[in-house]
């Protein structure tokens, strides 16, 4: 059996709607409390940690945006790059592909 995107984003979205149901419960303390699924740090995330200010460029990768935007957290969310940061054009794609917002700081 292949695993593809569209089969991980079907069962992620299962499981969500079976917690949101109260047919399953996480056992972490944290997660229950908020219950959301995604984070608010996951969902809108600064994607560097350095300063706007400083006034360097950044590389942002497709591996760095799937780490702040995972597949699994459905499209639509948004991320914060500096004014100066570079995304390279497989990143571009995943932000396409996801309809992540990229709103640039700075």
């Amino acid at each position: 059996m292949d695993i593809s995107d569209a089969l991980v984003t079907a069962i992620t979205r299962e499981i969500l709607r079976r917690l949101q149901a109260g047919e399953l419960k996480l056992s972490d303390s944290r997660n229950e409390s908020s219950g959301k699924a995604c984070p608010g740090s996951a969902c809108k995330t600064q994607a560097n940690g350095v300063s706007p200010s400083q006034g360097r460029r950044r590389v942002i990768s497709e591996v760095e945006i799937m780490k702040l935007c995972p597949a699994a957290a459905g499209t639509g969310q948004s991320v914060e790059i500096g004014s100066r940061d570079i995304v390279t054009p497989l990143a571009e794609d995943y932000i396409a592909k996801m309809r992540i917002t990229v709103n640039r700081v700075g």
